[in-house]
Formats: C-alpha cells, sequence, structure tokens
C-alpha cells in the first residue's frame, strides 16, 4: 500500500521557507562510482508495513537511523509507528516526509522496542523518556535533480525519496534491474542507500523498501535513471 502524499505547492513552498533549504553541492566534484550503505552497516533490515500507508514513516525513519549511526556508531532500530501516531500526517492514510522531520526535531522518536509497529493508527504515547534520537537539520534536493541526489547518497549518506509505486510492474518485481518508462506522481516513499552501473542496464539506484512480502520477493529495488 502506498503513503507518499505530496502537500499542495502553496504549502510546500512555506515549509520551505520555515525549514531549511535546498541541498547545495559542487556539480564537478569527483564521486564513487558505486556507493552501498548497507555495507557500512547504516541500514536496519527491511521489515513490513502490512496495509497501512506508512511507507512516509518506514523511509524517514530509516534516515534517522542512519544518519544516528554515522554520528554516534550505533545502529538504533527507530519507531516508525511512533511517527504514524504523533507526527503531523494522515496516520494510515499517507503522509509527506517534512513534518516528520520537523516532528523528530521537536520531540525526538522512539526505538522500535519501546513503540512497536502494529500498522493502523493510535493515540499518541510519545514521552519524553522514551525518545533516543533527533533531527537536526535537512536538506532538499531539487526535484528531478538526480546529480543532486547521487551526491547526496556519496557524501551525506542515505536520502528518502518518492517514487512511483502504483505500476503493476512495480508491484510484482522480483531482481534484477527495474526500469519503467511509464512513470507516474509519485505516490510512495522510499530510502535511497547507494547508487552503481550494471553492464546490461545502465546506471541505477539500491532504494530500500517497505512493500508486504506477499507482493515482492526482494525488498531491495535497483532503479534506473530517469
Amino acid at each position: 500500500m502506498n503513503g507518499l502524499r505530496l502537500p499542495n505547492q502553496t504549502n510546500l513552498r512555506g515549509r520551505r521557507q520555515a525549514f531549511n533549504a535546498f541541498y547545495r553541492y559542487n556539480p564537478r566534484e569527483r564521486l564513487p562510482n558505486q556507493v552501498d550503505w548497507r555495507r557500512q552497516g547504516a541500514v536496519t533490515p527491511v521489515r513490513n508495513q502490512g496495509q497501512c500507508g506508512s511507507c512516509y514513516a518506514f523511509a524517514t525513519a530509516a534516515a534517522l537511523e542512519a544518519y544516528h549511526k554515522q554520528k554516534t556508531g550505533r545502529l538504533l532500530d527507530l519507531s516508525p509507528q511512533n511517527i504514524v501516531d504523533c507526527a503531523q500526517n494522515y496516520g494510515c492514510n499517507g503522509g509527506f516526509m517534512v513534518p516528520v522531520f520537523q516532528y523528530a526535531a521537536r520531540s525526538g522518536i522512539a526505538m522500535e522496542s519501546r513503540y512497536p509497529y502494529v500498522g493502523v493508527k493510535q493515540r499518541c504515547r510519545w514521552r519524553q523518556s522514551i525518545a533516543v534520537a533527533r533531527d537536526n537539520g535537512f536538506r532538499e534536493i531539487q526535484p528531478g535533480d538526480e546529480l543532486g541526489l547521487k551526491h547526496a547518497v556519496a557524501k551525506r549518506g542515505p536520502v528518502v525519496a518518492g517514487i512511483s509505486g502504483s505500476r503493476r510492474s512495480f508491484r510484482f518485481y522480483k531482481d534484477g534491474v527495474y526500469s519503467e518508462e511509464n512513470c507516474g506522481q509519485p505516490d510512495h516513499a522510499v530510502l535511497v542507500v547507494g547508487y552503481g552501473t550494471d553492464r546490461s542496464y545502465g546506471d541505477y539506484w539500491i532504494v530500500k523498501n517497505r512493500f508486504a512480502s506477499t507482493h515482492l520477493l526482494n525488498c531491495y529495488r535497483w532503479l534506473n535513471f530517469i
């Protein structure tokens, strides 16, 4: 079940002005040919979001996990349920990443063991004593700027991204490099954990996904550059 809900442009402009700005980088800087943050121990195992449209919560929690690992050396298993219940979004009916990062900056996120995932929106049970990780700032990559995304993944770490996940080909993809020319609007949040080049298919992204295992056999997707 997809769960990415993009705000209208008016609200999006306001949020950009209120909290941080676009990611800046040197387009001439040389980057590694391939990156895979799984090999750095910065990515937790794939989990099942079930029938709840909580991909935005899983993806942002996974990003916070990766950066906490970089900063402290500890890989935490953070709680998507905490985000579903407490961040200013639409619970299991979807959400956007910016309010989650803002919530994480204000309140912090609990461990999965202290706030376990149930796959339905509940009353917020967060309290200060269980918060273990906070966000200290984020940047947005310009829409469609794949060089910017590549730079951020190489130089900063995993990046939350919105993709089109409604195509039948996407839902029933099993392995290899997935490619779809007829992409729709982004409706599914994922975590880009790396990139590389395949001899047969060309450039790809390595993406951590959250669909149920009954739909997909391999939850890491290798996506072509658009």
